[in-house]
């Protein structure tokens, strides 16, 4: 592909029609650096803003995507075909930025002097922002997975270069707009959109850089930012694992695992990918996910009617039928769904499969798409050995009679959070710290005091208050007798 191949006028696909109704240009290597550069330039006011001034400014934005609300909906519904998750999208920044805010202020409390362990040493510790942080942020949750690093970016001194997916890039216009109408703000936030060529100029033109996505393409931002001498946070795939134990309440666990699988039609990173299951419960499960599988509506009339969206990414359609198809070729079972549906848009129903193994892609593979594959265990130590034999280690889930035998099970697995008796409660508590294990994930965490923390480097400043120098004499060597 030539250079300018590269960066030609990009044709984005309506998820619900199929029809390519939006156009981005692609910011060029030369525009990227020079964006950079006025946001280099206008960070240090920010900064000197002082923390309660930039929370007020972040409350500004706030407030001004809440009044601009329906432009970002409008978007944000055309870029992924869907309508409660929009909502939950878009009210989740007021939480967040409050959340973000007061870990700021906790982590400030550092910068107080205070005593070292000489006692005429006092030291003091000054929180040093990135100047300039790349955010590249996916698909699946346009606006929330980029504001999740965005905020507290921001709130920590740093200006941001914000690229975000190619996919779904419509709803950058509007939000470009209600950062403009902040003060301040306004200079130290800016847009790189376009495809693979772009973000790599927003690596090469940036500090730090938060990636999402998946694991190929993470391989490559830390490789680039690692001969840039750059920090790379990575947030990527998941194929998480749901052990079922026989003590488990089979009705609980079916509702939960068909939400936890199919909302946002599987197009989640903490989405159930794997089913483990005791094998004296795995009929009565299979045959009770199916039913609510099968019930499962797909808003093909229209975004507000229907449990599950189309298919975000048309080249995911491939990948989903692929896992299906090998699946069954080496004897799985599919009892309800299997095959997509075509109206204008893309659509994958509610897919439920057992006779499912680990020589199939389908345990091994991200899918990201509303599938449930289930596989008997005949024993715990079994189900923790197939749940942890995997390259991915995001989240996992465990189903039990009671709180104590599901921890018990979790403390186990491989994982930077474990839900007992529910799926993928990371999505609704943040003021933890988690970390992915394997290849889901590199760096601090991006919930928790440490979301807000990673943007800084942490400067020493050591002060001698003794009452004497220490003269060179302090290291001659002592006499000796000859």
């Amino acid at each position: 592909m030539s250079a300018s191949a590269s960066f030609a006028p990009i044709h984005v696909r309506n998820p619900r029609t199929g029809e390519r109704d939006y156009v981005i240009k692609p910011a060029t290597p030369d525009e990227v650096a020079s964006t950079a550069d006025r946001l280099r330039m206008n960070q240090p006011a920010w900064l000197d803003l002082g923390l309660e001034k930039r929370i007020e400014a972040l409350n500004a934005f706030a407030d001004a995507v809440q009044d601009n609300r329906q432009a970002i909906f409008d978007a944000l519904c055309a870029d992924t075909g869907r309508v409660l998750i929009t909502h939950i999208e878009i009210d989740n920044l007021r939480h967040m930025t409050d959340r973000m805010a007061g870990f700021a202020r906790d982590l400030i409390k550092k910068e107080a002097a205070r005593n070292s362990a000489v006692p005429t040493i006092m030291a003091r510790t000054q929180l040093v922002p990135f100047p300039l942080v790349g955010i590249i942020s996916p698909w699946n949750f346009p606006f929330l997975l980029g504001m999740i690093d965005s905020v507290p970016a921001l709130l920590a001194g740093s200006a941001i270069l914000y690229k975000p997916s190619e996919i779904t890039p419509r709803h950058a216009d509007p939000v470009r707009e209600c950062f403009a109408q902040v003060p301040g703000l306004a200079d130290v936030v800016d847009y790189a959109m376009g495809a693979g060529p772009t973000g790599e100029a927003v690596i090469d033109n940036t500090d730090a850089v938060c990636f999402t996505g998946s694991v190929r393409t993470g391989r490559i931002v830390a490789e680039r930012a690692a001969s840039n001498f750059i920090p790379a946070y990575l947030e990527m795939g998941g194929k998480d694992p749901a052990i079922v134990l026989e003590s488990a309440d089979l009705e609980r666990t079916a509702q939960v695992l068909l939400r936890g699988s199919v909302a946002a039609t599987g197009q989640a990173c903490q989405s159930v990918e794997r089913i483990y299951v005791a094998r004296p419960l795995h009929d009565a499960l299979v045959e009770r996910l199916a039913e609510l599988a099968a019930n499962v509506t797909l808003n093909t009339e229209a975004p507000d009617k229907g449990h599950i969206g189309p298919l975000i990414f048309e080249k995911q359609l491939a990948t989903i039928q692929s896992h299906i198809d090998d699946a069954v070729e080496k004897g799985a079972t599919v009892h309800c769904g299997g095959k997509h549906v075509d109206n204008g848009g893309t659509w994958y129903p509610a897919t439920v499969v057992s006779g499912v193994n680990h020589t199939m892609r389908i345990m091994t593979d991200e899918t990201f798409g509303p599938v449930l594959p289930v596989m008997p265990f005949d024993s715990i130590e079994e189900a923790v050995e197939l749940a942890n034999d995997s390259r991915y280690g995001l989240s996992a889930n465990v189903f039990a009679g009671s709180e104590e035998e599901g921890v018990e099970v979790g403390r186990r697995l491989n994982g930077g959070v474990i839900s007992v008796n529910e799926a993928s409660l990371s999505g609704s508590v943040h003021e933890f710290e988690q970390e992915p294990f394997n290849l889901s994930g590199l760096g601090r965490s991006r919930m928790g005091p440490a979301g807000v923390e990673r943007f800084y480097r942490h400067k020493l400043i050591l002060s001698d208050l003794s009452p004497e120098a220490r003269n060179i004499d302090a290291y001659a060597e002592p006499a000796t007798n000859a």
